[in-house]
């Protein structure tokens, strides 16, 4: 990231990300299970929603390294 930064302007959306937007009604209710850049993991009462992000091109074989 840091070297596309430096080469030029960003433009777009370069790279993935998630998040996941909770009322603040249900805070209170939610607990982070875990989180990183590609993909997060909440449970609200007694669910679990996950949001992943799996690029189909750019990258050879990201999707077998992110799952694996």
């Amino acid at each position: 990231m840091s070297n596309c930064v430096q080469s030029d302007m960003l433009r777009g959306r370069p790279f993935g990300g998630v998040i996941i937007l909770i009322k603040n009604e249900l805070r209170s209710h939610v607990e982070t299970i875990y989180c990183e850049e590609r993909y997060a993991v909440v449970r609200v009462a007694n669910y679990f929603i996950a949001n992943i992000y799996l690029p189909c091109s750019g990258s050879t074989d990201v999707r077998q390294i992110i799952y694996v």
